[in-house]
């Protein structure tokens, strides 16, 4: 084997120096030089491993093997060059230059490997194997060199093939395929070279060898050096492309035999051809020629700076336009079957959900406003068979998203007591309604603070309620919820539901869990459902990492259970339930103010003003007078000034405490028997009878609840000083409807007053004056007008009333003695609502009031419906815009939070360049699903670290196209297509996936252009690292006007000018970049008026909870900024103490920061002063993080701020 190995390898010497002879001999081009360098080489490297072949020691092996890399390193170059010249491919000079220097470093570090080891390590020398050779592990730079090589392969492969693919000569292609077979087998060696397979035999060289014979066939056989050939065929005829050269006055010089077959007329009249092609060139148009289809371009012919003319050529692009039109086609046909596909969940999720929600939310205005208990029955009966609708269409899409894997569980932190007592709100109506006992049992001692995917929970354990409540006829349902200790900071929450119902047969066990499916479909057909409910939950279980246990006995009933482990963030336990769920009301309970009492005064002291403004706001509507004040000795000041019926006193203030004042209060005169309710944050178990013993008459726990802080005191306070409201079957009723009666006649107002008293509250003026004044400031449901006034009459109080928009909604029904078709015609195109004659029967004035009433409320809760729905609505979208955003980026794992920085930087750019807030806003989402695209590229592809295939790049190319197709359907956002197909395109036409140039592409796709490629520039890659900032900006200056529009690319350069601290980028990105993002944050909020406003948008704070708490929203408004004002009192006074180490006012301070927190929402702001409270009152050991906590209050009054300007 050795000698036949020494016999290839002297072949392959001599036939190397014959055919570099021969190419010498007929060099003529630069092509030939190239290939002469490429046969030099390989000569040069064969002769090296000769030696290398015939060495007897280490010294004598590596010193042949450095005689080889003489010619090694330029073997692959040499080829490049040469594949590069002979495809015709235009290759910058600067990247051969540094290409060349690469190789000739390659060679330095060989030959001084010595020195550093960076291209051999641990070099040593055998005879074992086929012949002697060097044996060695690859340093750095062999790696890189190693890289370099697979390179040029893959490239120089491709270049070949797409000429190939392109050439039509058959003489040339079989040039080309003898040249590509050479390239092949020396691949192929290669390959088998690195796998290390040949036992220490470079089986290069047999490579090199099999690769002279074919190019020897390829010279010799095909003439591959006849220079005229090469000259015409590569260069003057490009590939069979048609080619008209022409000098520099315009006269034709040349044109080939492609140019000669489309323009016979050539020969004859040259100027008319030229004509033809210049117009097409300029009207960037085709030219059609015997059903093939060639683009026209011009190009300059220039030698060494010198210009000689122009060449135009005529490529046949008839290939590409077919399978472009193809491609149309297909994706056409893919747009249609992807909408028929999901026409049934577009249909669930739009044409039903919709509707369904905008019954559900007029239904409850219905519930909260009418007195009818008939009506009410109807409205109750909607609300269930909506809510029922609506669970039906939530299984589906459920089960659609599990069945994907698209189902995710979102941790966050919940209140379990919360979560319960939503379950059991939910389950007990149904349960009273087949007349079932729902019995439940809470273990007092479960942690009351959790994190989980509380939704997801809940779901659960509400298809378990659902299902025994559905499937039990008569007795019971039991639900108990127990844990036990899992960990340090965790829990096993176990949820377990019994019921007397039907049972489950043994052998109908495993169909329980089957999707669609009933068990006993005959027996149960009147049960309402999907059958989806018990599969859904098995599959959230185990999303969870939890099963569902069953247990049943047929005809006797069942019990399901499960256990999730939680983690714990608070370990207070959960208390006594049984007496809140035992007290839950049965049908509807709307809450209105228990009573009046003007003439009654109470005092409320609390050194937090925020608590004191709370107050006031939960009695505002009972009339009863507040005085306020803000510690223990202005209080006693004023009860020595005053009387007041009740004293309520908070138990935690500095200086005196709560005890401290009840005890000094009762020392005065005529105030031992004082009414006092003790405040506290602190409603732990036993708190009451602590608060009794110490003299207080009751307690209240913080945040106030008003609806028990009302009944307290109507217990509390004189019964001469209540004015309470009517009271029917445990459903407390609005104030009645007020309706302003006007007319001249005294007789007449007291009639109508008499009449309409029992059901409304009716004010009576004389004076069309008096009625204008009373409807702006008593704001009536319904205004009764007499016409014949004196001074004003009617129709002019009617055109007054309608011209101011406050009051012009307010329905007005004219009472007149007038028997006149022209009055009434005339009443009713002024806007009045109803015509009533005099004499009027009771029953009459009654009816018409009643109607136009309820029309007016209807129309006015109507009105509200449909701007939350539409606040909804756009909420919604931008929700579910964001969330597919994210989906994308967390599949490009390189990017992540991509599609957010572009987005704003989008609008920002919009901004900058003067476009509308609502064009500001639409260019944010279509900067949102700009790369919506990527859903359908591979994870492989957008996460490969290596350099990207041909094919892989035509891949990822694809997903403008993809993301274009996907939001063409949505037809009221039309942009959001435009920006995913159109921001890849350049504005000097270059761009894909229509080569679209100028202000052809769309504006917007023109802006996200440009801040796609800033985030490109600035964020981590798999191909970069983020850019310098001053680079960034010098790319923007390079390609303006090519990539990008100048003017955008302008309005770019001056945000990066503007930021100064460099906070556009991944780490230090913030939504501030963009003024309008407020904007988005405000629409993304909440449903309620404040949250809509932004609060719900602050980091750390709760609205809906803050409203909830302090009574409303208006009273919110006002709790938020005296919050804000006490902050700075807090920050000094909490760090004042600290540094003192005065543990009692410290802790009076941090306790009182901890309801002022949690009244407004700031859990995590409460938690932190918690953490404070028990250090400072000596019941934990964990130090607090003081200047943390002042922090977070800072940054929360900073955010407070700036919403409430």
């Amino acid at each position: 084997m050795y000698y036949f190995v020494l016999a290839l390898q002297y072949i392959s010497i001599f036939g190397l120096l014959f055919e570099s002879a021969y190419i010498f001999r007929n060099w003529k081009s630069r092509i030939h030089g190239y290939l002469l360098l490429n046969c030099a080489a390989t000569m040069v490297n064969n002769a090296g491993m000769l030696q290398v072949m015939l060495s007897d020691n280490y010294d004598e092996a590596m010193t042949a093997q450095k005689l080889s890399y003489v010619g090694t390193v330029w073997i692959p170059f040499s080829l490049l060059i040469f594949l590069v010249e002979l495809c015709g491919v235009r290759t910058k000079k600067n990247t051969m230059l540094f290409l060349g220097a690469f190789h000739a470093l390659t060679y330095v570090a060989v030959m001084t490997n010595d020195w550093h080891h960076l291209y051999y390590r641990n070099l040593g020398f055998t005879k074992e194997g086929v012949h002697p050779h060097l044996t060695y592990d690859q340093g750095p730079w062999h790696h890189v060199y190693t890289m370099f090589l697979i390179s040029y392969i893959v490239y120089g492969l491709l270049i070949l093939f797409m000429t190939i693919y392109k050439e039509k000569n058959k003489k040339n292609l079989k040039r080309l395929w003898y040249i590509a077979a050479s390239i092949v087998v020396e691949v192929i060696c290669y390959i088998i070279y690195l796998t290390g397979m040949t036992n220490g035999y470079n089986i290069t060289v047999l490579g090199y060898s099999l690769s002279t014979v074919i190019m020897y066939i390829a010279i010799f056989k095909y003439d591959l050096l006849d220079t005229l050939e090469l000259t015409r065929e590569y260069v003057v005829d490009k590939l069979s492309e048609g080619l008209i050269a022409v000098d520099t006055e315009g006269r034709v010089r040349y044109f080939n035999e492609p140019a000669k077959t489309l323009y016979p007329q050539l020969v004859e009249k040259p100027d008319e051809t030229l004509d033809i092609i210049e117009q097409a060139i300029e009207d960037e148009d085709v030219i059609t020629i015997d059903d093939r289809i060639y683009t026209p371009c011009i190009e300059e012919l220039e030698y060494e700076g010198e210009n000689f003319g122009s060449l135009y050529r005529l490529i046949d692009d008839t290939e590409h336009y077919n399978y472009m039109e193809h491609l149309r086609e297909q994706s056409q046909l893919a747009d249609k079957a992807n909408r028929a596909k999901s026409a049934f969940l577009a249909n669930m999720s739009h044409e039903i959900r919709t509707p369904i929600n905008a019954v559900l939310g007029m239904d409850e205005m219905i519930l909260r406003e009418s007195k009818e208990r008939q009506i009410i029955g109807y409205a109750e009966d909607i609300r269930n068979a909506g809510r029922t609708l609506l669970s039906l269409i939530n299984d589906i899409l459920d089960f659609s998203k599990v069945e994907q894997g698209k189902m995710e569980l979102i941790p966050t932190q919940y209140e379990l007591g919360s979560a319960i007592n939503d379950l059991v709100n939910m389950v007990r109506p149904r349960a009273d309604k087949k007349g079932l006992r729902f019995d439940v049992n809470v273990d007092s001692e479960i942690p009351h603070l959790l994190v989980g995917d509380e939704i997801r929970v809940k779901q659960c354990a509400l298809n378990l309620l659902t299902n025994a409540v559905k499937y039990t006829e008569k007795g019971s349902v039991h639900f108990e919820v127990g844990y036990e200790k899992a960990g340090k900071d965790s829990i096993k929450l176990r949820f377990t539901v019994s019921d007397t119902g039907m049972g489950i047969k043994q052998e109908d066990m495993d169909r329980l869990f089957s999707p669609f499916s009933r068990i006993e479909e005959g027996r149960n057909r009147s049960i309402e459902g999907t059958g989806l409910g018990m599969s859904i939950t098995r599959q959230l279980l185990d999303l969870m990492d939890s099963r569902l246990e069953v247990s049943s006995v047929y005809g006797e009933g069942s019990v399901f259970s499960f256990e999730i482990v939680q983690k714990v963030t608070k370990w207070q336990a959960i208390g006594d339930f049984s007496k809140r769920f035992s007290s839950v009301g049965k049908g509807v309970h709307i809450y209105r103010e228990l009573f009046h009492a003007p003439t009654a005064r109470v005092l409320v002291v609390d050194d937090n003003a925020m608590n004191l403004t709370v107050f006031k706001g939960l009695l505002k509507k009972t009339m009863v007078g507040i005085d306020t004040a803000s510690s223990g000795a202005e209080a006693l000041r004023l009860a020595a000034l005053n009387t007041y019926d009740i004293y309520f006193i908070d138990h935690m203030m500095p200086d005196m405490d709560g005890i401290e004042t009840l005890k000094r209060l009762r020392a005065m005169e005529g105030r031992e028997n004082a009414l006092c309710v003790a405040l506290t944050a602190n409603a732990v178990s036993g708190a009451r009878e602590t608060y009794i013993e110490a003299g207080f008459n009751d307690y209240l726990s913080k945040p106030v609840d008003g609806e028990r802080l009302e009944k307290m005191m109507a217990g509390m306070l004189p019964e001469e000083k209540l004015e309470k409201q009517a009271v029917s079957e445990g459903r407390r009723v609005s104030t009645a409807p007020k309706v302003l009666v006007v007319d001249d006649d005294q007789v007449i107002r007291t009639t109508a007053k008499n009449i309409l008293d029992n059901i409304f509250d009716v004010i009576t003026c004389g004076t069309g004056e008096e009625a204008i004044a009373l409807t702006k400031s008593k704001m009536p449901d319904a205004v009764l007008l007499d016409i014949s006034l004196a001074g004003m009459n009617g129709f002019e109080v009617l055109s007054r009333l309608k011209e101011d928009p406050e009051v012009r909604d307010i329905p007005v029904i004219f009472v007149t003695g007038e028997d006149s078709a022209e009055a009434e015609s005339t009443g009713f195109k002024n806007g009045a609502a109803d015509y009533v004659k005099k004499p009027f029967s009771p029953e009459v004035l009654i009816q018409r009031t009643k109607r136009a009433v309820e029309l007016y409320q209807l129309q006015s809760g109507l009105k509200s419906e449909v701007d939350r729905q539409q606040i909804r609505s756009e909420r919604l979208s931008l929700e579910m815009m964001m969330a597919l955003a994210k989906t994308v980026d967390a599949k490009d794992h390189y990017t992540n939070g991509h599609s957010n920085r572009v987005a704003i930087y989008s609008a920002e750019l919009a901004r900058r360049l003067g476009k509308s807030e609502a064009e500001q806003q639409q260019i944010f989402r279509m900067g949102l699903m700009h790369d919506i695209g990527k859903i359908g590229v591979s994870e492989d592809i957008l996460n490969k670290t290596s350099r990207l295939t041909d094919e892989e790049f035509m891949q990822i190319k694809r997903h403008t196209v993809i993301g274009s197709e996907i939001l063409s359907s949505i037809t009221e956002m039309p942009g959001l297509a435009t920006g995913a197909r159109s921001h890849h395109e350049k504005y000097d036409g270059s761009g894909y996936p229509d080569g679209l140039k100028g202000k052809d592409i769309p504006e917007a796709a023109r802006i996200i252009c440009a801040a796609d490629c800033y985030d490109a520039m600035t964020s981590t890659r798999t191909y970069s690292k983020p850019m310098e900032q001053q680079k960034v900006r010098n790319e923007f200056i390079r390609c303006s006007g090519t990539q990008f529009d100048p003017d955008v690319a302008a309005a770019m350069i001056q945000m990066i000018d503007d930021d100064a601290d460099y906070i556009m980028n991944e780490q230090g990105f913030t939504n501030e970049i963009w003024q309008g993002s407020a904007k988005i944050e405000e629409l993304a909020a909440g449903e309620n008026a404040l949250a809509e406003k932004g609060f719900n948008g602050i980091e750390g704070l709760d609205a809906d909870t803050g409203i909830k708490h302090c009574g409303g929203e208006d009273n919110y408004k006002l709790t938020l900024e005296a919050f804000a004002e006490s902050a700075e009192e807090y920050t000094e006074s909490i760090r004042k103490f600290v540094a003192e180490n005065d543990r009692e006012n410290a802790m009076i301070k941090l306790h009182s920061l901890k309801g002022a927190a949690r009244t407004i929402g700031a859990e995590k702001l409460g938690d932190m002063a918690y953490t404070g409270e028990m250090f400072y009152r000596g019941r934990s050991e964990e130090k607090p993080d003081i200047e943390g906590t002042l922090a977070e209050l800072a940054r929360l009054t900073e955010a407070l701020y700036k919403r409430l300007r």
